[in-house]
């Protein structure tokens, strides 16, 4: 099984260079496609979603996430979220991925 991100540029370059390939979503319509074509692909097992664009999708982020079927669809910190840097988000790739980078 496969990971994928949607998110911003930055984020979705950030996590292609650990491996993981996405989709740069710059509006919450763009990122509900990019996640229902996720959704509709049986190798993958995990979706994640920046948090602002989860927090843009509202409800419709949270029946994603809530659904009891494979992909997981799971909201991560991105490069636009406050009180995030570089380090913290080094460290949370690190513990996601189980690598050191």
């Amino acid at each position: 099984m496969t990971m994928r991100i949607v998110g911003d540029i930055v984020t979705v370059r950030g996590w292609g260079f650990a491996g993981i390939d996405g989709t740069v979503a710059e509006t919450p319509e763009q990122a509900a496609e990019a996640i229902r074509a996720y959704l509709a692909q049986p190798d993958i097992g995990i979706v994640l979603v920046a948090q602002s664009l989860a927090d843009k999708l509202g409800g419709q982020f949270d029946a994603y996430k809530l659904r009891r079927t494979m992909p997981l669809v799971l909201n991560i910190p991105d490069s636009t979220g406050a009180g995030m840097h570089g380090d913290e988000i080094q460290a949370l790739m690190q513990s996601a991925l189980g690598l050191h980078l």
